[in-house]
């Protein structure tokens, strides 16, 4: 069994409000990097959500998350023309949002898991 490891997390944070004020949606809770920052203490649900992404940034690496998420974000913009839900259809989102509830999925979750979500829509899978 391999070794999982998990991110920094940092409740009662403003970063979620600060970049609240950039983003098309309200911001509660962010994984960047190594941390996740939360406006205030997080649940399970979130954690999950979050530690999800973390794994995500680890498969891609700090610059390939980071050009990724916003790519995927523009493409679904341009397809919808509706930026929260070019936000829902982003594969990261997809994957975390279908998955937060599964108190087992980080241990049985494959690497670049996100991936079978970049071709569909929610509305398709």
């Amino acid at each position: 069994m391999r070794r999982r490891c998990f991110p920094v997390l940092k409740e009662n944070s403003r970063i979620p409000a600060l970049l609240s004020k950039i983003s098309p949606i309200n911001i509660d809770a962010i994984s960047l990097g190594l941390f996740v920052f939360a406006r205030g203490t997080m649940t399970k649900t979130t954690k999950r959500h979050e530690t999800i992404h973390y794994l995500q940034w680890c498969e891609l690496g700090f610059l390939g998350f980071l050009v990724l998420y916003p790519l995927f974000w523009l493409i679904r913009l341009v397809q919808y023309r509706d930026g929260a839900r070019a936000y829902l259809e982003i594969p990261f989102e997809r994957e975390a949002y279908g998955h937060e509830g599964d108190s087992g999925y980080l241990s049985s979750r494959r690497s670049y898991a996100w991936l079978k979500y970049v071709r569909t829509s929610s509305n398709q899978s």
